[in-house]
């Protein structure tokens, strides 16, 4: 797992974020066979923090959208506006998944109770359209984690002339999208959802740095 430090270092690194490819970047995040729509796994980022998915702004937001030539004229006329959001990553505890089919299967050793005071195992999955990881911990350690309708990503959009993105936290439901940048500090305890001190987060941010297909 990376330290703290490089955790930042990477989120800062993805601020300045002119030589990501946002196209193939988004093709690639479309097949990590999450939900199986690649249309989910760009939003679009309207005024007011108002959020669609391409095929909502032609009326259908139930309609699957190739990633043709149209999808992406939508996606480039966000990025001059408000931006969008892409899913890259996602932490779950209802998919079973064998080891064998792990790329790694990392268990937490930085404990801070002790030893006899732990005694319910949690298994993540942690996905993306590179690798498949496990990760256990005790439930104990009050390690916050995604929910089940969480994904993360990063926000991306154009200010003044060049992209900028942002490690982000998206919450979906029926209804709505909403997100939740995680900040350039360290200054969130382990256990906050958006601490880069978090060791999901970091194995997550280390996962989409190298999911991100850059040019």
């Amino acid at each position: 797992m990376i330290s703290d430090d490089d955790a930042l270092k990477i989120a800062e690194r993805f601020e300045n974020a002119d030589n990501i490819d946002i196209k193939q970047t988004i093709e690639k995040a479309a097949t990590a066979g999450y939900l199986g729509e690649k249309h989910f796994y760009c939003t679009v980022i309207e005024e007011g923090g108002l959020t669609h998915i391409v095929p909502e702004i032609f009326g259908d937001m139930n309609k699957s959208m190739p990633l043709d030539n149209l999808y992406f004229d939508i996606i480039s006329k966000a990025l001059d506006h408000e931006g969008i959001y892409i899913s890259l990553a996602y932490c779950a505890t209802n998919l079973i998944i064998p080891d064998e089919e792990c790329s790694e299967i990392i268990e937490y050793d930085d404990y801070d109770l002790d030893e006899d005071e732990y005694e319910y195992l949690v298994e993540y999955a942690l996905i993306t359209a590179d690798k498949v990881k496990k990760f256990r911990v005790y439930a104990e350690e009050g390690i916050a984690s995604p929910g089940r309708t969480d994904d993360v990503g990063i926000m991306v959009n154009i200010i003044d002339g060049h992209y900028k993105a942002y490690f982000a936290l998206r919450s979906t439901d029926q209804c709505m999208s909403s997100f939740r940048v995680l900040p350039f500090k360290t200054d969130y305890q382990k256990e906050h959802p958006l601490s880069l001190k978090n060791p999901i987060n970091k194995i997550l941010i280390e996962m989409i740095d190298k999911t991100v297909v850059l040019k």
